[in-house]
């Protein structure tokens, strides 16, 4: 199943780049994602994903463009536009995966209107 689509990908990197070999790539990351935080069948992947694991899904994309256009230009500014590019994208997964949680894969997140709190509340 594809999660992503070419028109999901609004950055400039993008353009003009056959995508197809990316967002393969990109389904089989979100499917391991999935696994990681228990989903055992990928048919439990709650499609549209939600907003956080799609952008996860995005930015993987993008990091992995700007990863394999490193290797193809010889001029030096080029390589440090993507070399910068990727560590964004790289640093902005490392931010989101530990945000992604099991409901979220499975669409069983709760409204935070139905949630309710208990604490303590002291006087001294």
């Amino acid at each position: 199943m594809s999660y992503l689509a070419a028109s999901d990908i609004k950055s400039n990197l993008a353009q003009g780049f056959d995508l197809s070999q990316y967002l393969t790539e990109t389904d089989a990351e979100v499917n391991d994602l999935a696994e990681i935080l228990g989903v055992r069948d990928t048919a439990d992947i709650a499609t549209p994903l939600h907003y956080k694991l799609k952008r996860y899904a995005v930015v993987f994309t993008l990091m992995r463009l700007a990863q394999d256009k490193l290797g193809t230009t010889s001029v030096d500014v080029a390589v440090e536009k993507y070399r910068d590019l990727y560590d964004l994208y790289k640093a902005e997964l490392r931010d989101l995966k530990p945000q992604i949680t099991y409901e979220m894969v499975t669409g069983n997140v709760n409204s935070i209107v139905a949630r309710t709190s208990v604490f303590n509340l002291y006087r001294g």
